[in-house]
C-alpha cells in the first residue's frame, strides 16, 4: 500500500539509514542544510539515546500565538485530523517558551496509530511520554500548557525551519521547507526531511556515501592518518575498487 504516494519498499529503504546519511545526502543534491529541523532533539522514549528511530510522511501544524486576531483556524483538533502511520509536525511560534505537546496528547497519538510527534518548539510530560515509549523530539521542555499561549492556525501546510540565529559573515540563513507529505527521519542525531519528489535519489546518494564511509572507516581503523586513508578511497573509487 502507497503511504502518500510512497511504495513500502522504499519506505524501507530509507529506514535502513540515518538522519546523518540522509543528511550527507541531500547536502550533495544541492540542499544546503541537508533537510535538517533546526535544534530539534530526542526526549522520548529516552533522552537522545538509544537506537529509536521514526520514519514516515510529515502531517504538519503551524501554531500561533493564542491572542493572534487572525482568523485562521482549523476546522477540527490537529490530533484528529492526522491520519495513522504520519508523523506529527509541530511549529511553534517564535519566542513561545510554553509546551505545545503534553502527555495527553502523547496518549491519543500512539492509541490512533500516529508514528511520533516533532515540536519545532516546547513539549511537557516527559515521563508520560516515556512511560508510553512515544516518540517525541523537540527544541525544549517546559511546564507551560499549549492552549493558554498558543493555538492551532493551519493544518497540512508547508513549514520553514532556519537557526534561530545565524552569524555567517558571507551568505544569508539557510533553511529547510517541509511540505504535507515529505518523509521524516528522525533518530539519536536529530530529524530530517526529505521532499517526496527527491527520496529516490536520496536513497541512492546515501547508499554511495555509506559505502564511501565504510571505505574510509577500514582504512583508518588500520592505523592510516586521515589524508592518507581519504587518498586511498579516492583511489579505490577512481579505480572501481569498490
Amino acid at each position: 500500500t502507497l503511504v502518500m504516494g510512497v511504495s513500502p519498499e522504499l519506505l524501507h529503504e530509507i529506514e535502513k539509514l540515518s538522519s546523518c546519511d540522509i543528511s550527507d545526502a541531500l547536502v550533495a543534491l544541492g540542499q544546503e542544510l541537508g533537510g535538517l529541523i533546526v535544534d530539534v532533539k530526542m526526549f522520548s522514549p529516552e533522552m537522545e539515546r538509544g537506537t529509536h528511530k521514526i520514519v514516515g510522511p510529515a502531517f504538519t501544524v503551524r501554531m500561533t500565538y493564542a491572542d493572534d486576531p487572525s482568523p485562521e483556524r482549523p476546522d477540527k483538533h490537529f490530533l484528529d485530523a492526522c491520519p495513522p502511520g504520519h508523523i506529527m509536525l509541530i511549529q511553534a511560534p517564535p519566542g513561545s517558551v510554553n509546551s505545545c505537546w503534553g502527555g495527553n496528547l502523547s496518549l491519543s497519538a500512539h492509541s490512533r496509530k500516529v508514528l511520533g510527534t516533532v515540536v519545532d518548539g516546547g513539549t511537557r510530560d516527559l515521563l508520560e511520554h516515556r512511560e508510553l515509549g512515544y516518540p517525541v523530539f523537540a527544541r525544549f521542555h517546559s511546564t507551560l500548557p499549549q492552549s493558554t499561549f498558543t493555538r492551532p492556525a493551519r493544518l497540512s501546510c508547508p513549514l520553514t525551519f532556519q537557526p534561530a540565529q545565524s552569524s555567517h559573515p558571507f551568505k544569508p540563513t539557510p533553511s529547510t521547507t517541509v511540505n504535507p507529505g515529505d518523509i521524516l527521519v528522525c533518530d539519536v542525531d536529530g530529524c530530517v526531511a526529505i521532499p517526496s519528489d527527491m527520496i529516490s535519489q536520496v536513497i541512492d546518494e546515501a547508499k554511495k556515501k555509506r559505502m564511501q564511509d565504510q571505505m574510509l572507516r577500514y582504512e583508518l581503523s588500520k592505523g592510516r592518518e586521515w589524508e592518507k586513508a581519504q587518498e586511498r578511497v579516492k583511489a579505490r573509487l577512481r579505480s572501481g575498487q569498490l
